[in-house]
């Protein structure tokens, strides 16, 4: 690629780098609940899923856990786990104890410790290595991000508007 500069040519960006800069989301369990309540967050919601690439919509063991939660029977929890894990594509990295302990470490560092609970952590550090983007309907993930920047997280309506 020229920078029109002469002289100065930079490198095209290889199909790994380009691929990182594409936005990837994981939609927390807190955001899939409301779906079928609440119109706006059901807009929001189909609005990422048309304007994001299928592969780029990520689920994590975490999410599936509860998401699957909710479920009312065998049968019931089959098929919200299968649609998801079907719509959807695995995350491609997981965390290491490392990358979890270090979320749970920079919320006690900011007086936060117990600020946010297990799983979102645990959401959080998938989050993190899969750079991806928590979008949420709950504080623990603003909590998160307040002690530990490298995440990236967005309520998926404003907060506080439910």
């Amino acid at each position: 690629m020229s920078t029109g500069r002469p002289g100065l040519h930079l490198a095209e960006p290889d199909e790994h780098e380009t691929e990182a800069r594409r936005p990837r989301f994981i939609i927390d369990n807190s955001a899939w609940q409301r779906v079928a309540t609440e119109p706006v967050v059901r807009a929001a919601i189909e609005a990422i899923i048309r304007t994001t690439a299928p592969d780029d919509i990520l689920v994590c063991p975490p999410v599936a856990a509860e998401y699957g939660f909710s479920a009312r029977s065998p049968e019931d929890h089959s098929t919200i786990v299968l649609t998801l894990a079907g719509a959807f594509s695995d995350c491609r990295v997981h965390p290491e104890v490392r990358d979890v302990a270090a979320i749970r470490s920079a919320l006690f560092a900011a007086h936060m410790g117990r600020a946010a609970g297990a799983v979102d952590v645990l959401i959080a550090a998938y989050a993190v290595v899969n750079q991806a983007t928590v979008v949420h309907y709950d504080r623990d993930f603003t909590h998160i991000a307040r002690a530990y920047p490298d995440l990236h997280h967005r309520w998926v309506v404003a907060e506080g508007s439910l």
